[in-house]
C-alpha cells in the first residue's frame, strides 16, 4: 500500500558524505549518515546500491529483526503502518519516505536488497541515523528581563530559520535559535517558536511569567478524515487573568470571502460550511471544539482558533490544525498468471481517528470480506463489481470498479432535503448486455430474503414517482417530504438471469431551524441568528430572513448567519429564516427579547386643559421598559420648597388645591436602570382669595393728609379687576388696585372694602378708615338761664368734636395768663362783678389743641327798687313798640322786592359773614363801650351777645338757655342763610329787631360766631346806653 501525506517533507542530500560499504561488487551508498528532523514532519532517506550479477527482486528498509534474526520491512512493521513508502528509480536508487514522524521513530535505518534466487541477500551498513525532535521554548534570565531559546534535542539538519510568535502573532525570524532581544516579565504574554517551512510544527506556547497567560494549544496538529464523515477539531486556550469576551474558528483558505481580507470571519458564516459546522467544548474550562459534518474534499484546509479579551487578543498568524479529507478508492493491480487480481483500498492520508482500520469488501454489492488488511485478491469476471469501506463508515464506501459488470451508481451518496420539498435521487445502473431487465424498483427495507417495493409500502402511495427507464436511468422522485422519509434508499433490478441491488443512498429530511444566540439580550449587545438544518442542503445560494412574518429588507445573504449588532429595542420580535427557493418552508419562529432600562418616561395630566382648584386631577407616569417598570417614584416641589417623594404610577388629587401648584417629575426603574421624566409645572387656577386691604401710610390717619388704600389678593390667573366701595354706599368709589384719598376729612371716615375679581371668582375685604382730627365745632354754654347777679353761681360747660376725643379741657379768662380751671365744666360760685369778662376753653387731644370762641359773662348788681324795675320795663316796652313799628314798615317794603333782590341780600349776608356782625339800626342812638368791652374786642375775635329778659315777675337768673336756630322757619319754609340768637324759638329769619310783648329778639347773620363784636360807634337800634346793652349780651 502506498501512502502520502500533506505534512512537511524534509529531504536531505549530503552528497559530499557518501557512505559506501561493499565486497565483491555488493554495496550500498547512503546520501547521509545522520539526520535530525522535526516531530510530525516527513523525511526521505535515500541510497543507491550495486550487485555483481543477477536480478534483484526485493528491496526494503528496516530497523528491527524478528525473533529468527531476519530484518522486518518497515511496511510490515505495525509501528510504521500507513506512514512509509518506498520509491525506486532506474539507476538502482531507493528512497524511504516516512510521514508524520514520531519521536519513537528515532533509530538507525538500513537498506536491504535480495537477489531473485534469494540466495544472495545484502544489508548496507552502517545505515542512516534518524533523530526526531520537537520544539520547546526555554525561558531563562532574571526577574525582569528574560531570554528565550527555541530548543531541540538535536541539531536540526539544514541550518533552519526560526520564527517567533508572541500571543499568537508573528513576531520575528532569525537563523539563531535564541530570540534577539530580552523580553519583559508580563503575566499576559506567551511565546512560541517554529521552523520556517514547518510552521505547523511549532512549539507549545510558554508563559514568560507564571502559568496564566494568553495561549492556544491545539489537540492535534494534523487530522485525516473520510469524505462524508464528521470531524472534531479541538484546542485548549487561556487568557491569563482577563475574561474572554469573544472567540471564533476560521480558515485562512476562505479569506477571499471575507469582507476585509485582513480580519478573519467566523467559519459559521461561510456559506460553504452552511449547516455543517457547530461549536462545542467547555468555555469555562478553556476548551473549544469545531465540529464539521458531511466532510467534503474542499474542506481540506488549516483551521485556527482566536479569542479576544477586554485588553488583548490572540493573534491569527499562529498555526492551527490542518485537516485532510480523503475518500476511499479501489486500486486494481494487473492479473497474475493464476488469473487473480489484487485490489487495494487506499486513502490519501492515514485516518487520524482510525489509523488501523478494518476494511470491508463488497462484491456485486454483497459483503464478502472484513479484514485489517487493505488488500483483497480474487478471480475476477467481467461482470463482477467491487468496492470497499472502512468499518464504522460503511455508508462511505468507495465507488465500485468493474469491466462489464452489475452496478448501481448514485449521483450523490448522501442527500439532504427540506421537509415539505421534493427530492430527486438520481442514479444509473449497468448490467451485462446479454441480460434483459424484468423488474426495477426502489426499496428501503428487506422483507425476508427479498426487497419490498417502495410503491407498495403504505404511506408512499402518491408520494413517490419513478422517473427512470428500464435501461440505465433509475432516478426516484419523492414529493412532500416528511421527516419520517429519512432512510437509506436502494435501487434493485432483476434481469432474466440475476438480481442486483446498489448500496444505499442516505436521504436525510430536515426542517429549517433558526438558532438564536442569545435569545435575551440587553441593548448594544450582539445577537447571532443561524439558519440550521440537520444536514447540508446542496446547493444553497442564499438565505432569507423574516421578522414578525415580514421579510427583513436587504437581509438576503449567502451565509446561514445573520447578526444583529448593536441590538436595539426595535430589534425585538419574532424571527424566522428560509432557504432561497423554499421561502414557503420557513423555520419556526424564535422570539428575541431585548431588555432595556426605562426610557421615554413622561408625565401626563388628566383631564387635559386648565386645572381648576377643587377639581379632580390625575398625574400618570408612563415609561417604555423591558422588563416592565418595577417601581415609580414621584418627585415634587411645591411653591419653590424642597423636593418631596411619593410612589406609584399614578397620583390622584381628589380636590386639588392651589398649594399643589409646583414642579413634578417621576422616575421609572427596572432591573436594567432608571429614567426620569422631564419636569412639568402644574399650575392650579383659582379665584381670588386671601384678599386684604392695606393703608398707606401706616399708623394714624390725620385729617388733611393723603391716604392710599391698596388691595391685594391671591389669585391665578392674577386679579384682573379691583373695585372700591364704601359701606352703605351702593356706587363704587373707584377702580384699580389702589384708591387714593387726598386731603382726607373726618367725613371720609368709615368702612371701605375692595372687591378682587378674576374669571374664576371674586372676593372682597374691608378696612375701617378712622380719620383723626383735632378739636373743632366748639359749644360753650352757661348754666344760668337769666341775668347773672352777683353772689349767684354759674357753671360754664365746653364741648368739642374731636377724634380721638378731647382728653383735656382748660378754661381761660381773656387777658389772664394763668388758666382758670381744667375740666369740661368750670363752676364759679358766689360770682361778683370782678368775674365779669370773656371766658373761653382750650380743648386738647393727641392731634392738636384749639380754643373756643369767648363767652362774655356780665355780672349785674342786685335790684333794689320796684320803681326802677317798672321804669325799665316801660322803657323796654316803648322800645319794642317803636322797633316793631319800624319792622312792620320794613317788612312791608321788603315784600315788594324781587327774588333777585333777596338773592343779592342773601349773597351779601354770606359774603360778609367773615368780616363783622350785622346790626339792625333801631334808632340813631350811639352806644359807648365800656372799658371791659373794649379790651375784649382786642383779645377775642368774636364776642357773642345774649338777649336779656327783664321781668319783675321772674326771679333773677331765670333767662332761658340759648338754642341754635333750625334750618328753616315754620312760617315761611324758606332756607335760612343766617343763624339767629334768640331767647324764644325763632319765627322768621328776617334781619331786624322784633318786639313781641316783652320779648326782645336780636338776630345775627349766619356766621355770627366768626365775627367781631359790633363797634361802639355803631348805631344802637334800641337806644340803650352801653351799660344797658351789655345786660342783654350773650355769646354763641
Amino acid at each position: 500500500m502506498a501512502l502520502r501525506t500533506a505534512g512537511s517533507v524534509l529531504v536531505v542530500f549530503l552528497w559530499s558524505v557518501a557512505v559506501v560499504l561493499g565486497q565483491d561488487g555488493w554495496s550500498v551508498t547512503y546520501t547521509t549518515q545522520s539526520i535530525c528532523t522535526l516531530k510530525g514532519s516527513t523525511v526521505e532517506l535515500s541510497c543507491s546500491y550495486t550487485y555483481p550479477s543477477g536480478t534483484v527482486t526485493t528491496t526494503f528498509w528496516f530497523t528491527k529483526k524478528d525473533a529468527e534474526g531476519n530484518p522486518v520491512s518497515l511496511i510490515d512493521d505495525p509501528d510504521y503502518k500507513g506512514r512509509v513508502m518506498y520509491r525506486e528509480d532506474e539507476e538502482n536508487g531507493h528512497t524511504l519516505t516516512i510521514t508524520d514522524l514520531r519521536e519513537s521513530d528515532s533509530a538507525t535505518y538500513w537498506f536491504r536488497f535480495i537477489e531473485q534466487t534469494r540466495v544472495w541477500k545484502y544489508s548496507g551498513y552502517p545505515g542512516v541515523t534518524l533523530s526526531v525532535t520537537g520544539l520547546q521554548v526555554k525561558v531563562t534570565g532574571g526577574h525582569q528581563d528574560k531570554t528565550l531559546t527555541c530548543s531541540t534535542t538535536c541539531t536540526l539538519t539544514g541550518n533552519p530559520t526560526y520564527i517567533w510568535y508572541k500571543n499568537g502573532q508573528h513576531l520575528d525570524e532569525s537563523t539563531s535559535p535564541q530570540y534577539k532581544d530580552p523580553v519583559s516579565s508580563n503575566n499576559e504574554d506567551s511565546y512560541s517558536c517554529a521552523v520556517k517551512g514547518h510552521e505547523d510544527l511549532h512549539s507549545s506556547s510558554v508563559c514568560v511569567q507564571g502559568q496564566d497567560c494568553n495561549r492556544v494549544n491545539y489537540t492535534k496538529r494534523r487530522i485525516c478524515a473520510l469524505k462524508g464523515s464528521t470531524v472534531d477539531i479541538s484546542c485548549t486556550y487561556g487568557s491569563g487573568y482577563d475574561t474572554v469576551t469573544s472567540s471564533l474558528w476560521f480558515s485562512p483558505k476562505q479569506s477571499a470571502r471575507w469582507s476585509d481580507k485582513l480580519i478573519p470571519e467566523d467559519i459559521t458564516t461561510d456559506p460553504g460550511y452552511a449547516g455543517r459546522v457547530e461549536y462545542g467544548g467547555e468555555k469555562e474550562r478553556g476548551r473549544s471544539t469545531l465540529r464539521i459534518t458531511d466532510l467534503r474534499e474542499e474542506d481540506s484546509a488549516e483551521y485556527k482558533f482566536i479569542f479576544n479579551t477586554q485588553t488583548s487578543r490572540w493573534g491569527y498568524s499562529f498555526p492551527g490544525t490542518t485537516l485532510t479529507v480523503t475518500d476511499l478508492q479501489v486500486k486494481v493491480t494487473p492479473a497474475t498468471e493464476a488469473g487473480k487480481r489484487t485490489l487495494t483500498c487506499i486513502t490519501t492520508c492515514t485516518l487520524t481517528n482510525n489509523p488501523n482500520p478494518t476494511y470491508i469488501w463488497y462484491k456485486n454489492g454483497q459483503n464478502v470480506k472484513e479484514d485489517s488488511s487493505s488488500l483483497y485478491s480474487d478471480s475476477f469476471s467481467d461482470a463482477d463489481s467491487y468496492s470497499c469501506a472502512v468499518k464504522g463508515h460503511e455508508d462511505l464506501h468507495s465507488p465500485a470498479v468493474c469491466k462489464n459488470c452489475w452496478s448501481v451508481t448514485y449521483t450523490h451518496q448522501r442527500i439532504c432535503a427540506l421537509k415539505g420539498s421534493t427530492v430527486d435521487i438520481s442514479c444509473s445502473y449497468t448490467y451485462p448486455s446479454y441480460h434483459e431487465i424484468k423488474k426495477a424498483f426502489w426499496f428501503t427495507k428487506w422483507s425476508g430474503m427479498d426487497a419490498e417495493d417502495l410503491s407498495s409500502v403504505p404511506g408512499y402511495e402518491g408520494h413517490i414517482e419513478y422517473l427512470g427507464d428500464k435501461k440505465s436511468d433509475c432516478t426516484l422522485r419523492i414529493t412532500d417530504l416528511r421527516l419520517s422519509d429519512s432512510a437509506g434508499y436502494m435501487f434493485r433490478f432483476i434481469t432474466s438471469g440475476a438480481k442486483f441491488a446498489g448500496s444505499p443512498v442516505s436521504l436525510t429530511v430536515t426542517d429549517v431551524v433558526l438558532e438564536m444566540d442569545p435569545t435575551s439580550v440587553s441593548e448594544e449587545e450582539r445577537v447571532t441568528l443561524t439558519c440550521r438544518t440537520k444536514c447540508t442542503l446542496d446547493p444553497i445560494t442564499a438565505y432569507s430572513w423574516y421578522k414578525n412574518g415580514q421579510p427583513i429588507p436587504n437581509s438576503n445573504t449567502s451565509s446561514p448567519v445573520y447578526s444583529l449588532f448593536p441590538v436595539s429595542s426595535e430589534d425585538a420580535g419574532r424571527y424566522s429564516c428560509a432557504v432561497e427557493g423554499h421561502e414557503d418552508l420557513p423555520s419556526p419562529e424564535e422570539t428575541l427579547n431585548v431588555t432595556y432600562g426605562p426610557r421615554n418616561t413622561s408625565v401626563s395630566i388628566s383631564p387635559s386643559g386648565e386645572i381648576v382648584e377643587g377639581s379632580s386631577v390625575t398625574l400618570t407616569c408612563s415609561s417604555d421598559a423591558n422588563p416592565p417598570v418595577q417601581s415609580y417614584t414621584w418627585w415634587y416641589r411645591k411653591n419653590g420648597g424642597g423636593y418631596q417623594i411619593m410612589t406609584g404610577p399614578q397620583h390622584v388629587f381628589n380636590q386639588i388645591q392651589s398649594s399643589d401648584t409646583g414642579e413634578y417629575y417621576c422616575e421609572a426603574q427596572n432591573e436594567m436602570g432608571t429614567d426620569r421624566s422631564t419636569t412639568i409645572n402644574m399650575d392650579v387656577k383659582y379665584g381670588s382669595k386671601n384678599t386684604s386691604v392695606s393703608v398707606s401710610p401706616s399708623g394714624r390717619i390725620v385729617e388733611g393728609s393723603s391716604v392710599t388704600l391698596t388691595c391685594s389678593s391671591d389669585a391665578n390667573p392674577p386679579v384682573d379687576k379691583y373695585t372700591w366701595y364704601k359701606k352703605n354706599i351702593t356706587s363704587p368709589k373707584a377702580s384699580g388696585q389702589s384708591y387714593n384719598i387726598t386731603n382726607i376729612s373726618s367725613e371720609d371716615s368709615g368702612e371701605y372694602y375692595c372687591e378682587a375679581e378674576n374669571k374664576y371668582g371674586r372676593l372682597n375685604s374691608s378696612v375701617f378708615v378712622d380719620v383723626q382730627y383735632g378739636p373743632k365745632n366748639f359749644v360753650v354754654s352757661v348754666s344760668s338761664s337769666g341775668e347773672i347777679e352777683e353772689g349767684s353761681s354759674v357753671t360754664l360747660t365746653c364741648s368739642s368734636d374731636a377724634n380721638p376725643p378731647v382728653d383735656k379741657y382748660t378754661w381761660y379768662k381773656k387777658n389772664v395768663t394763668s388758666p382758670k380751671a381744667s375740666g369740661q365744666s368750670y363752676s364759679i360760685t358766689n360770682i361778683s362783678s370782678e368775674d365779669s369778662g370773656e371766658y373761653y376753653c382750650e380743648a386738647e387731644n393727641t392731634i392738636a389743641s384749639k380754643n373756643s370762641t369767648a363767652l362774655m359773662i356780665i355780672v349785674t348788681g342786685k335790684q333794689t327798687s320796684v320803681m326802677t324795675t317798672a321804669v325799665g320795663i316801660i322803657v323796654v316796652v316803648l322800645v319794642l313798640i317803636l322797633g316793631l313799628s319800624g319792622l312792620m314798615w320794613f317788612r312791608k317794603k321788603a315784600s315788594k322786592s324781587t327774588s333777585d333782590t333777596r338773592d343779592r341780600r342773601d349773597t351779601a349776608d354770606n359774603g360778609q359773614g367773615d368780616s363783622s356782625p350785622v346790626y339792625d339800626n333801631v334808632s340813631s342812638m350811639t352806644m359807648t363801650p365800656t372799658a371791659t368791652q373794649t379790651a375784649a374786642t382786642v383779645d377775642q375775635d368774636d364776642v357773642h351777645y345774649a338777649s336779656v329778659h327783664f321781668s319783675r315777675s321772674k326771679k333773677p337768673g331765670s333767662a332761658s338757655v340759648l338754642h341754635r336756630p333750625t334750618a328753616s322757619t315754620p312760617e315761611t319754609g324758606r332756607g335760612c342763610p343766617v343763624r339767629c340768637c334768640e331767647i324764644q324759638p325763632l319765627q322768621c329769619c328776617h334781619t331786624g329787631v322784633e318786639l313781641e310783648s316783652t320779648r326782645l329778639v336780636i338776630r345775627y347773620p349766619d356766621r355770627c360766631m366768626q365775627r367781631t363784636p359790633p363797634s361802639p360807634q355803631r348805631t344802637n337800634p334800641l337806644g340803650l346806653n352801653s351799660s344797658s346793652a351789655s345786660q342783654y349780651a350773650t355769646t354763641w
